[in-house]
């Protein structure tokens, strides 16, 4: 970049670099899903059907192979189960990993590259009924706006599948909040649930690489639009993250 161009840059970004444009690839994230599963297995930290589950997923995104435009999907019906866990009083809980619907399209590299996004934490007690659920969402383009919230939101509740009476009656906060997928909301879990086996976890170099892929595909964008945001001062970030102004402005 030339000195005048620099010159001419917020002093907030000429004190920063900003994380490049990326594109992960079907087959990458393939691998790194396969490294987490087999991670999470090896520990015993997942089911039998939940590492079923992971496989397959990858199965089917490495037949994809250089592809930009890919998606991931778990059944309602078939979670990835966590192994037993302690709420505060020491009453057993399964976290479970459900993604109701991933659709990655890397065309705009000025937006995260997602075109559908619904990736949940549920957990369960014993019986297998839902103690609590959060979800990491894209908010829904309705017919003439986009659904109040920020673009990326992390929200308490929603639907909770088979037990539809148990469903949150607030919609609101949605929390503005970087988007994630499969490998991400895995680090997430163990991080919260099962610190010991993390602390190991967070040492092994492959486990790291996998979950850089993530990072990679998720947060490039995401840190780009805050920066960015950190020179416009009559606007505030929120604003900016806000679904009908983020959308609009890509």
């Amino acid at each position: 970049m030339s000195e005048a161009a620099m010159a001419n840059k917020p002093e907030i970004l000429r004190r920063i670099s900003l994380p490049p444009e990326i594109t992960v690839c079907a087959e990458e994230m393939a691998n790194a899903i396969s490294i987490v599963a087999h991670k999470l297995n090896h520990w015993s930290l997942i089911n039998q059907e939940g590492f079923s589950v992971l496989l397959s997923e990858v199965a089917r995104l490495q037949r994809q192979r250089t592809a930009t435009t890919w998606g991931i999907d778990i059944d309602r019906e078939t979670p990835v189960v966590f192994a037993k866990a302690e709420d505060k009083n020491g009453n057993a809980i399964y976290p479970r990993l459900v993604c109701a619907g991933i659709t990655v399209k890397q065309d705009q590299h000025n937006r995260p590259p997602f075109s559908a996004l619904d990736i949940a934490i549920e957990v369960n007690n014993p019986d297998r009924l839902p103690i609590a659920r959060w979800h990491v969402d894209l908010a829904n383009a309705k017919e003439t706006e986009m659904q109040p919230g920020p673009l990326i939101h992390l929200q308490y509740g929603g639907h909770v599948h088979g037990y539809r009476e148990l469903d949150h009656p607030l919609k609101e906060p949605r929390w503005c909040h970087p988007p994630m997928e499969i490998v991400l909301l895995c680090e997430v879990i163990v991080a919260n649930f099962y610190p010991d086996y993390w602390e190991e976890l967070r040492e092994d170099m492959n486990w790291c690489q996998a979950i850089s892929v993530g990072q990679k595909l998720c947060y490039s964008a995401y840190l780009r639009k805050m920066l960015t945001g950190f020179s416009v001062s009559s606007k505030t970030l929120l604003h900016s993250m806000w679904a009908s102004d983020w959308a609009i402005s890509s």
